[in-house]
């Protein structure tokens, strides 16, 4: 069976929520809810998920429970990574960094993301 799927299909949601937008990098999708959660999918190679480092695929929607509480207007996917901003305009980073592109005035050979707080495939505050 081929990993692609040339027609569209239902994508299954843990509970019956409105989504406003969605955003999809090379191998990974979100879904903002209007209640403002953010749920992602796919592939979490360089932690673009925001699930932790601990999943690396991800084949239905899941929270990233690191945004939670977070008043997400819109989210954004590059290639490798994530971002989330917010109601007052901070903007939560994930996934790869090796051009710069979690624009943290630095870049991460191995997809690390901000400051080292936490785990390299957690969603953080820059």
């Amino acid at each position: 069976m081929s990993p692609f799927l040339y027609r569209p299909v239902p994508i299954p949601s843990p509970l019956p929520i409105t989504v406003i937008q969605v955003a999809c990098g090379n191998s990974h999708s979100l879904a903002l809810t209007k209640g403002g959660q953010v749920f992602s999918w796919g592939l979490n190679s360089h932690g673009q998920l925001g699930l932790g480092k601990g999943v690396p695929l991800q084949p239905t929607p899941a929270l990233v429970r690191s945004l939670t509480g977070v008043p997400v207007t819109q989210v954004a996917a590059g290639g490798t990574h994530t971002l989330a901003l917010t109601l007052p305009g901070l903007v939560y980073c994930c996934g790869a960094n090796r051009a710069g592109q979690l624009g943290l005035n630095r870049v991460d050979e191995k997809g690390t993301t901000a400051l080292y707080l936490s785990s390299y495939a957690t969603c953080i505050k820059s």
